[in-house]
């Protein structure tokens, strides 16, 4: 492929300095905070926008902060066709059971570099800016207006991509670097669904975990003190139960194994485990009871069985149910927020009816939608996805690789014509991990560094290509 060994250089010359700008990246911890003057996501969020505005513009490319709209764009060339290349760098929230780094002191280790956002998606941050500097520096002919989008509010409701589209013209084809190669050519529909429950839990008893993102890894409950229920706890307190009295109240923890929301397989949902032992304590009253049997239901399965919304189709697959957040409100209720993701063959409509019918037999509120997306996608034959899988499998020899739909939600949702693609090509690493860490929204998240080099050429191709073909048309 022409200029693949000019690009292959300069990365390997330039690998120290790109592996550094990734991990001071990493060290901002962009989880979404109280909004604050001039920061709508929290200060620590504007905060990783104001540094990757200052990469930018220190390696010589204009930039625009829309600090109140949650995002930054880069620009380089001048072409009559647009190129986006959309990344983001606010992350997930994180929990206390890293082993070998806090969340934001990155590490590297075993030809990784270990810290929350290595993947999910400071990476693609990193993977923009040096494509844009390798087509300026090494003089590559580019014929289009490249448009680099770095958000900061892509993991709590993607308000930054709406504030974007309401007030920019959207490419005329983009790249959303936040998934895996070889690449997905659209998405599963997506719903956050929010439910409260009407009965309330006795005083004092206080229910809470999960981020709204991802399974929930580790959930907790607190409790008045009662020597009945220490009794009843400490006969079952397991490998993934943990009971202790702090003063006058117990406090149990359940441990579960995090996935994303989207692809939760593997799993166990740490609200199931706790909710159950609950469930069966005879010293609780019996409402109480009831209410921890009716949420472990609802947590512990995953394709929408509890609901009756199972749903299965060739090219969509199955539909995913999560509950990814329980909070106890101040009243005593229960708020639980769901993650759907669905296909092309049940409608949004047939999925909240389907809801509000069981959840008011339970006695809990109607099901309240904050948010969704419906699904979309690109056909197999169009033309960007038959050029971008040709340069793919040049790259790695791979014949005839595979496109796919994900099931998680970037994005490209807002874009349409648009794929993803990921941050690495190599997903190992040497590195000892537990199952429920290492991947994406997971503790001791990590990219591999040779991965992560190679998806960067594979990127900067890509952009070469669909360049190409705008110049052709």
């Amino acid at each position: 492929m022409q200029y693949s060994e000019q690009i292959h250089n300069y990365i390997d010359t330039h690998k120290r300095e790109i592996i550094d700008c990734l991990k001071e990246l990493v060290r901002i911890p962009s989880i979404r905070q109280v909004a604050e003057e001039n920061a709508p996501f929290g200060k620590e969020c504007a905060k990783v926008l104001e540094f990757t505005q200052k990469l930018y513009e220190k390696n010589g490319f204009k930039t625009e902060l829309n600090q109140n709209g949650g995002y930054l764009l880069a620009h380089y060339g001048a072409g009559e066709k647009s190129l986006g290349i959309f990344a983001h760098a606010d992350v997930v929230p994180v929990s206390d059971d890293w082993i070998y780094t806090k969340p934001f002191e990155p590490l590297e280790k075993g030809g990784c570099i270990i810290g929350r956002g290595t993947l999910d998606d400071k990476s693609a941050v990193v993977c923009s800016l040096y494509c844009a500097k390798m087509l300026k520096e090494l003089k590559i002919p580019f014929n289009s207006r490249l448009v680099m989008f770095t958000g900061a509010n892509e993991e709590s409701g993607m308000q930054d991509i709406r504030n974007y589209m309401s007030e920019h013209t959207k490419p005329d084809f983009s790249l959303v670097a936040d998934t895996a190669f070889p690449l997905y050519r659209g998405n599963k529909g997506r719903l956050k669904v929010l439910i409260n429950s009407n009965k309330k839990l006795s005083k004092g008893i206080v229910l809470s975990g999960g981020t709204g993102a991802t399974v929930i890894g580790e959930a907790s409950a607190i409790i008045p003190f009662s020597q009945s229920v220490f009794d009843e706890l400490s006969k079952i307190e397991n490998e993934r139960i943990d009971v202790n009295k702090e003063n006058d109240f117990l406090k149990i923890k359940a441990k579960g194994i995090a996935k994303h929301a989207a692809l939760p397989e593997g799993s166990i949902n740490a609200v199931a485990v706790l909710t159950r032992i609950l469930s069966k304590i005879k010293a609780f009253n019996e409402n109480d009871c009831q209410v921890f049997e009716d949420i472990y239901n609802m947590s512990n399965c995953y394709y929408g069985e509890f609901f009756k919304i199972e749903n299965e189709d060739s090219e969509y697959r199955k539909l995913t149910c999560v509950l990814t957040e329980i909070k106890t409100l101040s009243d005593g209720r229960i708020c639980l927020n769901f993650n759907i993701r669905y296909g092309a063959e049940i409608t949004l409509e047939e999925i909240m009816e389907k809801i509000k019918e069981k959840v008011v037999l339970l006695d809990f509120e109607e099901p309240n939608l904050e948010e969704w997306s419906i699904p979309d996608t690109l056909p197999k034959d169009n033309t960007f996805v038959k050029a971008l899988l040709g340069v793919y499998s040049k790259y790695t020899g791979e014949e005839n690789p595979p496109c796919y739909i994900n099931a998680g939600g970037t994005y490209r949702q807002f874009l349409q014509n648009a794929v993803e693609i990921g941050t690495t090509l190599i997903w190992d690493g040497d590195i000892d991990l537990p199952q429920g860490h290492g991947s994406v929204h997971q503790p001791d998240e990590f990219i591999n560094i040779e991965g992560f080099l190679k998806a960067i050429e594979l990127t900067a191709l890509m952009l070469i290509e669909i360049d190409k073909y705008f110049k052709e048309c």
